[in-house]
Order: C-alpha cells, then structure tokens, then sequence
C-alpha cells in the first residue's frame, strides 16, 4: 500500500467542532481553512509553508484563521494527521520505525518516537506489538470452535 494511500485511509485527524451552528456565526467558515483541512487530511506531511502557498496565504494568515476556524493550532493538528498516519503504517505494514517517521516527515527517529508515545502512550515498538498480540488473540478466538455440550 502506498503512503498516499495510508494518508486517505487514516483520515481521522482531530476535528474540534465548532461551538455555535455556522447558521449563527457571525461569519462565515473562510473556504481556504476547509481546503487546508482537506489537504492535511489527505497528505499531512506538508509543511506549513507549503500549505500557506497552496491556499495562497502568508502562514502568519493561516495559522491564525486555522486557529480561529478549527479551535487548535494548526501545528498540533498537523502533527495528529501525521502520526495517524504513522500508526496506521506501523499496524498495516512491516516498515522498519525509522523508515515510517521519515516517511510522515521527522527528521530523526527520536523526536519520532517521543512524539508519538506523547501521543498515545506507547511507543512505537510497543504500539506494532500490542496490535501484533491483539491481532493473534483475535485470530486465536476465532479459531476456537465453541463447546457443545453432549448428553
């Protein structure tokens, strides 16, 4: 499976809802925040240089309308994206770590790893074999065939 295939499946990036119906706003939602949502949620390893030149903005602009639209700081949503999308290799494929945080755009393995045990409590050794023993204790309770009870 290819790495843009992982971003669209993984698309379960943090979404804070908006406190008022946007009937009630006062304003209304600015097009180029939902396009960066989109854009995030489908490659979440862009920079955000890169996401303000693709909406056309200065990221000063971005990140306070980002800020304004979606209620977090575009960083923190951006880096939730990017570790979904790490987490989603690390259960479907047999990457190497390293190979995945470069592949969701760290630099160092290290920063990697601490950022996702932040994240989700585990690292990501840790992660790949929880899944792995949840995976086989799935497969082994399936296997059993139930008791039947004979007279």
């Amino acid at each position: 499976m290819s790495n843009r295939g992982l971003y669209r499946a993984s698309a379960t990036c943090i979404m804070a809802p908006a406190t008022e119906p946007q009937a009630t706003r006062s304003r209304q939602k600015d097009c180029r925040i939902q396009k960066v949502v989109q854009v995030l949620n489908e490659n979440p390893s862009l920079t955000l240089p890169e996401l303000a030149h693709s909406c056309q903005m200065s990221i000063s602009r971005l990140s306070h309308l980002f800020k304004d639209e979606i209620g977090i700081n575009v960083k923190y949503y951006r880096m939730d994206c990017r570790l979904q999308v790490a987490a989603a290799m690390l259960a479907l494929t047999s990457m190497q770590i390293k190979e995945i945080a470069y592949a969701v755009r760290y630099h160092h393995s290290s920063s990697f790893a601490r950022a996702f045990k932040t994240h989700f409590g585990l690292s990501p050794a840790s992660y790949r074999t929880e899944l792995g023993q949840a995976g086989a204790a799935a497969r082994a309770n399936k296997q059993q065939k139930p008791l039947t009870q004979s007279n």
